[in-house]
């Protein structure tokens, strides 16, 4: 790459961002510390502001509803269950348990809207017992729907319930079900975002550390990869305090991911570029200007491109999927500024002390000779690149795609347990939602009565 000026004038951004460098520092300092202290954790807020998982404007939902509101049961399609497990067979000790559980399950109709109470009912009692005897699962709708905050508080009164009264000896209850599955998604998803966040820095340092041979440029690449992730998380966090957009556990480990990723990428096309041109011989000052002028378009560029693209998202039906599509563009819009101003004036700062210097001879002969035949040969390089893509489509005929989050779910969570304590008693079948054909008339007199 050339270090030649495009131009022998300054970028006009370049020079106030120079001049200004200090007070464009403590600006987005000031706004960190404000979105750090003042706005609740983006975490905190995706579980207070969460929107349902399920689109309800879907047929089967849409169903699911009407027959609710028809017979009189529940209006949403957040579906618990109580799965009574004991060592040895259920006698009348677990049965009072069990009555005790299904009085207080009724008791609380601000969470629990209907209770299946098929072991109360000798008629039905068998439907609801393994055949071992030594299992008992009953079935609830409750308040919210999938994925709401109220779901998730109607589940966690049932689970207080079940924790606050006593089992006989032998016997164990657990809570599961599709409400307890979604539940414990969102909650292991917001521990899984520190896990990947601190593996992620602790990768990206050790790969600055190998390539800038720096600890001073390194961490302070990394600091201003964590002020990146900081301002982009306040920001979602601030507008979905106020109710402006919807979130779920996927839209925060993705802007999480993209922020890391985005905020690494532009810190090291800076500081390669300003190193690149000062081995080139310009000083410092022209370095810098040089280093904005190529840089800067490619972030925009890039950044752009980014946002764009999970905007797109938000056009989806599936709120697994929609969900994604704002916060993300807008986490990338708020890195690209950052990247546009608080990366160039840590570089205009650093660059005047003598700091972001090379340390080895940046060496582009190989990228040079690849450029080279790529300008010379661009049909065969092309079709060969076409090539290797397409060996990557060979898989796609066989890919089928699943929802199914119980399988991505640590095995320890209590959905998960108390899905395997059912699968010990029960057969599959069972525990799946059944096929309900809804069947509806404008009259009475259309539907045959039963004697």
């Amino acid at each position: 790459m050339t270090s030649r000026p495009l131009s022998t004038r300054p970028p006009r951004v370049a020079r106030v961002i120079r001049s200004l460098a200090l007070p464009i520092i403590l600006l987005w300092l000031v706004i960190a510390y404000v979105l750090g202290a003042f706005v609740p954790p983006l975490e905190q807020v995706e579980k207070e502001h969460s929107v349902s998982f399920i689109p309800t404007d879907a047929p089967s939902f849409e169903a699911v509803r009407r027959m609710g509101n028809s017979f009189g049961e529940s209006k949403s399609n957040s579906v618990a269950m109580i799965v009574i497990e004991g060592q040895q067979p259920l006698g009348d000790e677990t049965h009072r348990y069990y009555n005790e559980l299904i009085r207080q399950l009724k008791a609380d109709t601000a969470h629990v809207q209907h209770v299946q109470d098929f072991w109360g009912d000798p008629l039905t009692a068998g439907a609801a017992q393994s055949a071992d005897n030594k299992a008992v699962y009953v079935q609830m709708s409750l308040s919210g729907d999938l994925g709401q905050p109220l779901s998730d508080e109607s589940l966690q009164a049932v689970r207080d319930i079940v924790n606050r009264t006593p089992a006989p000896p032998g016997v164990q209850a657990y809570v599961t079900g599709p409400a307890a599955i979604v539940a414990d998604l969102s909650e292991s998803g917001n521990r899984t975002v520190l896990l990947v966040t601190g593996l992620s820095l602790s990768v990206i340092l050790a790969m600055l550390l190998f390539f800038f041979r720096s600890i001073f440029t390194a961490v302070i690449l990394l600091l201003l990869v964590g002020m990146q992730l900081q301002v982009a998380r306040g920001v979602i966090a601030l507008l979905g305090d106020h109710g402006l957009l919807g979130l779920s556990t996927y839209a925060v480990n993705l802007l999480v991911t993209l922020g890391i990723a985005a905020g690494t990428d532009y810190g090291i096309f800076y500081v390669g570029r300003y190193q690149e041109a000062r081995q080139a011989g310009e000083d410092r000052e022209t370095a810098f200007y040089t280093t904005y002028r190529s840089v800067a378009k490619v972030v925009l560029a890039s950044g752009l491109t980014i946002a764009g693209a999970v905007f797109c998202l938000s056009f989806t039906r599936l709120p697994y999927f929609r969900t994604l599509g704002i916060p993300c563009a807008l986490g990338m819009i708020v890195a690209v500024c950052v990247a546009l101003t608080l990366i160039p004036a840590v570089l205009a700062v650093g660059s005047r002390i003598g700091l972001f210097e090379p340390r080895r001879n940046i060496i582009a002969r190989r990228w040079r000779r690849l450029g080279t035949a790529i300008v010379r040969w661009p049909a065969p390089i092309l079709v060969a690149t076409c090539a290797v893509s397409l060996i990557g489509l060979l898989a796609l005929p066989a890919y089928q795609p699943g929802y199914n989050d119980q399988k991505y779910l640590p095995k320890d969570i209590p959905a998960n347990a108390g899905y395997e304590a059912a699968a010990r008693h029960f057969p599959q079948s069972l525990m799946m939602a059944p096929d309900i054909l809804l069947v509806e008339a404008t009259t009475t007199s259309a539907i045959p009565r039963t004697s």
